[in-house]
C-alpha cells in the first residue's frame, strides 16, 4: 500500500502547532493560567495524542502490514520494528494514556502536575514525528 504524504504532513503539522500552543500557554506560571488556558492545554494534549494515535496505527498498517488492536498496540509495533525508539515509545504511550484520563476520567486530573510535565518539552514525540516527515519526503 502506498503512503498518503499530505494526511502524514498534516498530522505532524496538527502535533506542532498543538506542542507549540501547549509551550507558549507554559511559559506564564500555573497560578497566572485561567480555566480557559488550563482547559486549551488539556484540550491539545487530546489533539497530540489523537495524532500520534492515527499516526501509529496508519504506519503500522502501511508500512508493516500488521493491523493494531488499540493505539497503544500499534506504537508497540512500531517499537518492535525499530521505528519509535525508547524514549519516544515510552512518552507516546504517556500521552496516549494521559488522554484517556482526560476525557474519560476528566474529573480526577490535577493541572499542575500536567503544567510541571508539560514545562519539561516534548522532544521525544518531536523526533519520533521529525523522523517519520523526513522517511515521508524521501519515499
Amino acid at each position: 500500500m502506498s503512503i498518503n504524504k499530505d494526511f502524514i504532513n498534516k498530522i505532524i503539522e496538527e502535533i506542532k502547532v498543538s506542542i507549540k500552543i501547549i509551550l507558549e500557554y507554559s511559559r506564564d506560571p500555573f497560578e497566572s493560567l485561567d480555566d480557559a488556558r488550563k482547559y486549551s492545554i488539556r484540550y491539545h494534549l487530546i489533539v497530540i495524542a489523537e495524532a500520534l494515535s492515527t499516526l501509529s496505527i496508519y504506519l503500522s498498517r502501511r508500512l508493516l502490514k500488521r493491523i493494531p488492536e488499540t493505539p497503544l498496540h500499534a506504537v508497540h509495533i512500531l517499537m518492535e520494528n525499530k521505528l519509535v525508539r525508547g524514549d519516544e515509545y515510552r512518552d507516546i504511550i504517556n500521552i496516549i494514556k494521559l488522554r484517556n484520563l482526560l476525557v474519560h476520567r476528566y474529573w480526577i486530573i490535577n493541572d499542575e502536575i500536567i503544567y510541571n510535565n508539560i514545562r519539561r518539552d516534548f522532544k521525544n514525540i518531536l523526533a519520533f514525528i521529525n523522523r517519520v516527515g523526513n522517511y515521508v519526503s524521501k519515499n
